[in-house]
């Protein structure tokens, strides 16, 4: 995980981000506990509440859960999660459709341009 403190983002904010790309990613998978605050808050060198903080915001998400005495735990249901990270990706691609039609590109072009980039960058992820 790497955690910018330069950036206008909160570090609590990326280590979320982070752990909600992992899950999506199937780095950790439903069921499976996660690192410990503690030994999260270590391994990325980051007081323990930053970590804290970031795992009650993926709580709140329902994209983990917390079992008492026992861990954190990646939801065994996801479904809200997909269902937000789909509200977020479409929001992002009505933003960047938006620049498109200002730029007073055409929908095809608008469309070529989206297929162009999706291929880039599942050859990238397959190196």
């Amino acid at each position: 995980m790497l955690i910018d403190p330069k950036s206008s983002t909160p570090i609590f904010r990326q280590i979320a981000d982070q752990l909600r790309q992992a899950i999506d990613a199937n780095v950790y998978r439903p069921g499976e506990m996660l690192p410990s605050l503690r030994a999260m808050a270590v391994e990325i060198c980051v007081n323990p509440n930053t970590v804290q903080r970031a795992y009650e915001a993926l709580e709140r998400e329902g994209v983990v859960e917390t079992r008492r005495g026992v861990g954190i735990f990646v939801a065994a249901t996801n479904r809200d999660h997909l269902n937000a990270a789909e509200q977020r990706l479409s929001k992002q691609f009505s933003t960047a459709i938006r620049q498109g039609v200002k730029a007073r590109l055409t929908p095809d072009t608008v469309r070529s341009v989206f297929e162009d980039s999706l291929r880039q960058i599942l050859v990238e992820a397959t190196k």
